[in-house]
């Protein structure tokens, strides 16, 4: 694996697919410039002839001057096609691939044999009508639109060419390994910002701007994307944590710089870009990032060498609150994994597979912020496994035991908390179960770091779980 999380390799082609098919879509809402005929379209001047024009404006509407001009290109759909195969061939290997769509298999997200690549690739061909590209400093915007259109995703992509003027869009290319819940609320920032000045740019001639929208704008994007059959077809089709995970930094981010607008302004977003958004739960709840409510980091203990000598370890990474949500969700209903998944504190999951077999082991840790909270997961979470698992048979436990195990047909699936703490492995062979009560130990001797403080660059004192939780019950045979 490269250093980059999937999510971070993916975040440019989500500039150049979702954002353009979100963009038409609040054309047509909004109304704004008219889509123009045939004739008028070979009358009227080359979009390429107005992004002087419009990139003043956008700076105007932002609050951030332009440093230099903005390069930008037309392309076909066959060149657009071919940069996008080209650049994801050179950026994600077809091992990064498949390990990101086993983690989702892993997690009942996706059915087994689910191709990830040939899906992205499909959903990015269907949506794209522009993109920037913050190495070479150029724009592009897709032939087949309208002059209207083309203005528009003009709109949006010159945005993104301010923030790389301003605030360098590479130095985001490059995050840590395994934060993908990071890299994720990151793009929200980035998406979310050129989001909201493209509203604010389309509500001008009726006299309003992103901070005067009087319903919640996830609601709007829900409404729009419900209206889009013909234009979204194949991402209307993809599983529900693919679509939602490629839309998040729209739908939520464009939410999230709302927030900050509406209580400081363009330049509290700014600002941002100086300590940007640390985790989803700061994009979902935007209060608890300005009050910097930091994520605790959990780095797990490494069990490889109690599973076997063909069972290697393919994937650390983060779920963050929206992963939770969307691993809940896949099972019940929205509202219950909202809840659930809001109580979210810090969590690390690892996934190991067995080369033989191709048998996957799932473990992750999460905590909480209060006991209550941690209860609530537990609960939905088992709820989850249930639905999940059509033959899943509970295993008898004491009734005051802080854990619950069920044998299912994929494995065992074990769930325990300790105060805030919630420990969950799935897949474990059931001819392991002897094994269990040494994972058990190893895991819950996992580290636990304090929240980051801004500005502290040294490396924060961890300490075992086990060191802060109460004595664990009985192992579980």
């Amino acid at each position: 694996m490269s250093k980059r999380s999937l999510v971070s390799h993916l975040s440019q082609y989500r500039i150049a697919g979702v954002a353009g098919g979100l963009v038409l879509l609040l054309m047509s809402a909004v109304s704004s410039p008219e889509r123009p005929s045939a004739v008028e379209q070979t009358t009227r001047p080359n979009a390429l002839n107005l992004i002087e024009e419009t990139l003043a404006e956008v700076s105007r509407l932002r609050g951030l001057p332009v440093r230099h001009p903005v390069r930008a290109g037309i392309q076909s759909r066959a060149e657009i096609e071919r940069h996008l195969v080209d650049d994801l061939n050179k950026r994600i290997s077809p091992e990064e691939f498949d390990v990101a769509a086993k983690a989702l298999i892993a997690f009942g997200l996706v059915p087994r044999g689910f191709d990830y690549r040939d899906l992205l690739l499909r959903i990015l061909i269907e949506q794209v009508a522009g993109y920037y590209r913050p190495k070479a400093k150029m724009l592009y915007l897709a032939d087949w639109l309208t002059l209207a259109e083309q203005h528009l995703v003009m709109v949006h992509e010159l945005v993104h060419a301010l923030q790389d003027q301003h605030f360098d869009l590479t130095r985001f290319e490059e995050g840590p390994k395994g934060e993908s819940d990071r890299d994720l609320a990151v793009q929200a920032l980035i998406e979310g910002e050129a989001m909201g000045v493209l509203l604010t740019y389309m509500l001008k001639p009726q006299g309003m701007d992103l901070t005067s929208i009087p319903i919640p704008l996830t609601a709007i994007f829900e409404q729009l994307q419900a209206m889009d059959g013909e234009r979204s077809q194949v991402l209307q089709s993809a599983p529900a944590a693919v679509r939602e995970s490629l839309l998040f930094p729209y739908t939520y981010g464009t939410a999230f710089i709302q927030y900050l607008v509406q209580r400081g302004s363009w330049a509290r977003v700014s600002r941002a870009y100086a300590d940007p958004p640390d985790s989803t739960e700061q994009i979902l709840h935007p209060e608890k990032f300005l009050s910097r409510d930091r994520p605790v980091r959990i780095r797990l203990s490494d069990i490889r060498s109690l599973l076997g000598q063909s069972v290697r370890k393919r994937l650390t990474d983060r779920n963050g609150e929206f992963g939770y949500r969307l691993i809940l969700h896949e099972y019940v209903d929205r509202r219950t994994a909202e809840r659930a998944a809001e109580g979210w504190e810090g969590d690390q999951f690892a996934l190991y597979e067995d080369a033989r077999t191709g048998h996957l082991i799932l473990v992750h840790l999460s905590t909480w912020e209060s006991e209550v909270e941690a209860r609530e997961f537990v609960d939905a979470y088992a709820r989850r496994t249930m639905r999940r698992y059509k033959a899943a048979r509970e295993i008898p436990h004491a009734l005051n035991a802080s854990w619950r195990a069920w044998e299912t047909d994929e494995g065992r699936v074990y769930i325990e908390r300790r105060g805030t703490d919630v420990l969950v492995v799935e897949g474990l062979p059931n001819q392991w179960a002897d094994r269990w009560p040494r994972l058990r130990r190893v895991l819950w001797a996992s580290q636990k770091s304090p929240p980051r403080q801004k500005g502290v660059h040294a490396r924060a004192p961890t300490m075992p779980l086990r060191a802060v939780v109460v004595p664990g019950p009985p192992e579980i045979r």
